[in-house]
């Protein structure tokens, strides 16, 4: 048997070509989706053929449908739920409007610019109003887009994905039933959307329940047990209503979310991770059965298409759901021109792709080439102007203060309280006593461990200004560091570090453009014993204009041992202490210290001796 016939080759075959584009991306800073589209295009039926995807389409509707399941599953659990509540009047609106001017935008384009059958043409629109959050998510990430932005952008892009899944399936029964009238349709819609929230919500609490008092014990096993009632709760659901499960796996997600568990961060992990390889592999087959000709054939139509509903669907649909709201015109017109589509889209078209084949519809092909003709323009276009876009309508976050204190215990705890003033602090930490201290303070708190990117998912990362790592290792305070700086965006990272480590790593700090955090080496062992035991106080200092200190650097100020500086408060602004940063006259320094450290009438943080400065005079000329 020739090995690319097996079904089992073409599958891992997708795989390798999947994670291997995966990998790429990240070198070239690209979406990932735009190398999938290229791998499976160029190595499928129609192209190389080295990809023979006829082997494996027996058992692709079936993949399509699990993955499909997972994805939307994945999506509720991350679901960023507080956000939503924020914005849910401009997310309901858009969820609600979207589709429905999609739907009659794509499908009147699509019926008089390439004859496609009325019926077939609003299915068209139904499916491309379908959302992308696989392609905005990373959209978001490398942008760093204003909080606003993002949180109603990866919001709409989740819960479009059901609702446009229904509308889609609604359209299908229509093209298949044409005899349907207009009050059943509407009647078929609210019963799947009703059957696959309490399906959902009732399925996510018994989950919930279930790992909450202890089905297992066994970290496998309660991951495996989650998994296959997602897959129950998806069929279950199907077999009430039709299509009724994306829904259903999707409120079932988010239930999950809002319920207690233990180790649900754990269970994320694993959902995420299989999710990522699902979105891949499914990518990269279904661009494998596109019909190169047709698209070749249809593309300027396809074009067109995309520009009507960018400039008329999409404009109409974002200012009908901000108007009204408290975003500004620049934030309503950034939504206006950002709406990709993604790997759910192209899974829920293959779906009734085979459907539509089965019914005997002729059309059938050039449906699912406009499809992707839209996916692989939205892709491409949206990615690139997004950046060029956040920065003109000055939505990029550049003006956004908040901060991520990594590790630190109760040091890290007290840090965040002295710069809490004037912008939002959040936490990630190993120590459950600190984190649930904090969040019953009102901090946003996450335990977990910093070095495992999920956790930064988790307390989202990609939205803050900076990050001050003060773990008890200079080492790991770096490799985070260069976590989020790598993988997150975050534009500064502050480094704690121990005695001579600034030397040792002066590379990584070179290339990290790391700032040394509290500008005076940082024992933590020493200083977290002393917050537990309660021994330190807080003080503060005032910079007078005839001080020494006037104009002076941090980090060529003189702090003793027993002295641990946390903020700079400086007009109303809370800035971060670290060797860069002057001070200036009405300057108040906060800080902790040890009370017997400090002998009476000693000034606390004292201007550099005349030999330091000299040494650091000597050393700007050297490097210069």
């Amino acid at each position: 048997m020739n090995s690319y016939n097996d079904p089992t080759a073409v599958f891992v075959i997708a795989v390798l070509i999947a994670v291997s584009a995966q990998l790429a991306s990240e070198r070239m800073r690209l979406p990932p989706i735009f190398l999938w589209l290229l791998a499976g295009m160029g190595l499928g039926p129609f192209g190389l053929h080295l990809l023979q995807t006829e082997s494996i389409e027996p058992a692709l509707h079936t993949l399509v449908e699990l993955g499909l399941a997972i994805i939307l599953f994945e999506g509720g659990m991350n679901l960023n739920l507080k956000a939503l509540n924020e914005h849910r009047s401009v997310v309901g609106r858009l969820v609600i409007l979207g589709p429905i001017l999609t739907m009659l935008v794509g499908g009147l384009a699509a019926h008089y610019l390439t004859g496609l059958d009325w019926s077939l043409s609003l299915l068209f629109g139904a499916i491309i109003s379908i959302g992308g959050p696989t392609v905005i998510t990373p959209i978001i990430r490398q942008v760093r887009l204003d909080r606003e932005i993002s949180h109603i952008l990866s919001s709409e892009a989740m819960l479009v994905d059901a609702v446009g899944a229904i509308l889609a399936i609604v359209m299908l029964q229509l093209t298949l039933l044409p005899d349907a009238n207009a009050w059943s349709t509407f009647q078929d819609i609210l019963i799947k959307l009703g059957v696959g929230t309490f399906i959902g919500i009732a399925g996510g609490w018994l989950i919930a329940r279930a790992l909450h008092f202890n089905i297992s014990h066994n970290l496998e096993m309660r991951t495996i047990f989650t998994l296959a009632c997602s897959w129950g709760i998806y069929l279950l659901a199907n077999s009430l209503s039709e299509q009724a499960g994306l829904m259903a796996v999707l409120m079932a997600g988010t239930t999950l979310q809002r319920m207690k568990i233990p180790d649900f961060q754990r269970l994320r992990h694993f959902k995420g991770s299989l999710s990522i390889l699902i979105i891949s592999v499914l990518f990269v087959l279904l661009a494998a059965n596109l019909d190169l000709s047709l698209l070749n054939a249809y593309l300027w139509q396809g074009c067109v298409i995309f520009l009507l509903l960018a400039l008329i669907a999409r404009p109409l649909s974002a200012w009908g759901s901000g108007i009204g709201s408290k975003l500004t015109s620049a934030q309503i017109n950034f939504l206006a021109m950002m709406a990709p589509r993604g790997v759910v889209v192209a899974a829920i078209t293959s779906l009734f792709a085979l459907v539509l084949h089965e019914a005997g519809s002729r059309q059938t092909d050039l449906l699912v080439a406009l499809v992707f003709i839209i996916i692989i323009i939205s892709v491409f276009v949206y990615g690139f102007i997004a950046r060029p876009l956040s920065q003109w309508l000055q939505v990029d976050g550049g003006s956004d203060r908040t901060i991520l204190i990594i590790g630190g215990g109760q040091m890290g705890a007290e840090l965040g309280r002295a710069l809490c003033n004037d912008r939002e602090v959040r936490f990630l930490d190993l120590n459950g006593e600190v984190v649930n201290n904090l969040k019953h303070a009102g901090f946003t708190a996450v335990r977990g461990n910093a070095l495992d990117p999920l956790y930064l998912e988790i307390v989202h990362a990609e939205e803050v200004s900076a990050v001050l790592v003060m773990t008890g290792s200079s080492d790991h305070n770096l490799l985070i560091a260069s976590l989020a700086k790598d993988q997150f965006h975050v534009p500064e990272v502050y480094v704690a570090l121990q005695e001579d480590s600034e030397d040792k790593h002066q590379r990584l700090i070179h290339r990290l453009q790391a700032k040394r955090l509290f500008a005076k080496p940082y024992t933590a062992t020493y200083w977290q014993d002393q917050a537990f035991r309660k021994r330190l106080v807080h003080e503060s200092q005032h910079i007078e204009e005839d001080s020494s200190l006037n104009g002076c650097r941090m980090g060529d100020a003189r702090i003793p041992h027993g002295i641990q500086p946390l903020a700079v408060h400086r007009d109303g602004l809370s800035l971060i202490p670290d060797d860069d940063l002057r001070l200036q006259a009405g300057d108040e320094i906060a800080m902790l210290l040890r009370p017997e450290r400090i002998q009476e009438g000693q000034t606390l943080i004292a201007p550099p001796t005349t030999d330091n400065s000299m040494v650091n005079l000597q050393k700007k000329t050297e490097n210069g």
